[in-house]
């Protein structure tokens, strides 16, 4: 399987395996001079040093050092970083090359000139919380900070004007109609002609084009072109040439995802999500999720009858979400945010950053058809006006840089009054999070029984503020279950009453009309906070154990019934 855009014409070297290692303690990351010290250990990259034996559960600066070969001299570079946490600083031959503080984002650096020979790559990588220095990770989300590097990454020669990306964006799914925005990067230009040429085609198109800040657009059409859908995810691909030979590859799908009152509708047909939020993360691999594991996660939820996704919380790995267009999810990806306060809504260092990883997002996963939503801090204070004003602007972003895809956020403030509910109009889809009978301080014999009452509690809010004329996802409910814990009388934490508190859950949401689609809470078991929040005593030795698979994806009964209730649900309505 190749993995997209690919770049045919450049010297790519893929920088993943064994590296140098030394655990640094405390070292300042600003000030760090990799040259002053000796290695001592080895990591894998992709790998979280915090999984380790030797730092499982530290935290401080790791410092990393490889070595690679440049077969023909490179009169420019670029160094592509998959997604680190959570800050890393980079260095080629003792020279710095860049620095990120965007945990999970993929980012990229132009390095310059590197001659034919070897080389040497040294990276720092922070993943300690500290308030003034990282704005977009706090001790206090439900999920671990984890350290290292959590994706691939890569060096490759570019020529002194190179191929950013290619946008494919469907215009006519019914002709093959698409609009095609290429980014350029390194020195300039004003007009140039590309070379187009689908899958479908033998033959190259000369298109003339002008770039204004480095971007040109144009609109193609496909030949013989397939839709993509679920049922049928069929992917094209376009290569895209420029005169001085650089060329870029890019995977897409022809595909148009849009609303239409209470409905969301994929090529014209209105659907049903059924499926789960999902964590990228392991107990031996942290969130470098290897391959097997991804596609074990896939084919298990295939086996639920599921086909939709909720990349939780942050943005996901362009493999995984490679497979899931391969495979035929749906799925909704957010940017990095949980339960954010007033307090960093007025940070304005926060809200740069909340944009510009956003942005980030979108460009590096807008040619993935399976993402149908984007997403964006989960839980924030949404009810404040600093909230308010944030989610306008992340909204405005996201359009401007895709404005075929539909726009969200799940929102854990519907118990609130109507009137405080100031965000929705800016969404596409309403969404919402809530956990009946469980996170509470409900203290019913039976927590389940809260489960409708909640239900429509939360709607006739939603009709009061008047956004019921949109559709509404239910984007986290569950409970949570020790797997191996049983009991005859269905007590709290054993696998029984997860299975009860589900069933009901699922038979709930999806009686309801006005509601297309739920993501269950949670697909696996995920490592969270260790030893601090106020909801600790839902941590049993640091997880989160809401996934109906275990953190080693063995099932827990609740699976057994999501297949069986999911399978009587059609996807289509």
């Amino acid at each position: 399987m190749i993995f997209y855009p690919a770049f045919p014409q450049r010297e790519i070297i893929e920088l993943d395996g064994i590296w140098q290692f030394r655990f640094l303690e405390d070292a300042p990351l600003e000030s760090l001079n990799p040259e002053n010290f000796v290695f001592d250990d080895v990591m894998a990259v992709p790998g979280s040093f915090d999984c380790s034996p030797s730092c499982y559960s530290k935290r401080g600066t790791a410092l990393y050092r490889t070595e690679f070969t440049v077969k023909n001299t490179m009169e420019a570079s670029l160094l592509k970083i998959g997604g680190i946490g959570l800050r890393g600083k980079f260095w080629i031959n003792g020279k710095e090359a860049g620095f990120t503080n965007l945990p999970y984002s993929g980012v990229e650096f132009p390095s310059g000139r590197l001659s034919a020979g070897r080389h040497a790559l040294t990276a720092a990588l922070d993943n300690r919380f500290d308030p003034d220095k990282m704005k977009l990770f706090y001790p206090n989300y439900d999920f671990y900070a984890f350290g290292g590097f959590y994706r691939g990454l890569s060096l490759s020669g570019v020529p002194e004007t190179w191929i950013d990306r290619v946008q494919v964006l469907t215009k006519d799914f019914r002709t093959g109609r698409v609009r095609v925005r290429v980014l350029l990067g390194g020195k300039p230009l004003s007009e140039t002609v590309l070379k187009f040429r689908s899958d479908t085609e033998k033959e190259f198109k000369n298109i003339p084009v002008k770039f204004q800040e480095q971007i040109a657009e144009t609109e193609l059409s496909v030949p013989d072109f397939q839709c993509w859908s679920p049922e049928n995810p069929h992917m094209h691909t376009l290569e895209t040439v420029l005169e001085n030979g650089d060329s870029a590859i890019e995977s897409f799908g022809i595909r148009e995802i849009r609303t239409e009152g209470t409905r969301i509708l994929l090529n014209g047909q209105a659907i049903r999500l059924k499926g789960f939020n999902r964590h990228e993360s392991h107990p031996e691999f942290g969130p470098a999720v290897p391959l097997p594991v991804m596609i074990e996660d896939l084919q298990n939820l295939k086996r639920l009858h599921c086909n939709f996704i909720r990349g939780a919380h942050y943005p996901q790995d362009p493999k995984f979400l490679q497979l899931c267009d391969r495979t035929g999810f749906l799925v909704w990806e957010e940017s990095l945010g949980w339960g954010n306060n007033a307090a960093q809504m007025f940070d304005p260092e926060f809200m740069r950053l909340q944009l510009e990883q956003t942005r980030r997002m979108v460009r590096n996963s807008i040619n993935h058809p399976s993402v149908i939503i984007w997403a964006f801090l989960n839980e924030f204070h949404s009810v404040s006006e600093e909230g308010r004003n944030l989610c306008r602007e992340l909204v405005k972003a996201i359009k401007e840089e895709d404005p075929t895809r539909l726009v969200s956020f799940a929102d854990c403030h519907c118990h609130a009054d109507a009137e405080k509910l100031n965000c929705y109009e800016f969404l596409d889809v309403v969404s919402y999070n809530t956990y009946p009978g469980w996170i509470s301080a409900d203290s019913a014999e039976e927590p389940e029984a809260y489960i409708r009452p909640d239900r429509d509690r939360i709607l006739e809010l939603i009709r009061r503020r008047g956004m019921d004329r949109k559709p509404i996802l239910v984007s986290e409910m569950g409970c949570c279950a020790i797997y191996g814990q049983h009991s005859p009388d269905d007590a709290q934490w054993t696998e029984e009453f997860q299975a009860r508190y589900l069933e009901e859950v699922i038979t709930r949401v999806f009686e309801m009309p006005e509601i297309s689609g739920l993501a269950i809470w949670q697909f696996n078991d995920a490592k969270s906070y260790l030893r601090k929040g106020s909801t600790i005593r839902t941590k049993p030795f640091g997880y989160n154990l809401a996934g109906v698979f275990d953190r080693y994806r063995r099932p827990k009964l609740a699976a057994a019934v999501v297949e069986r209730l999911f399978r009587d649900i059609p996807a289509t309505r």
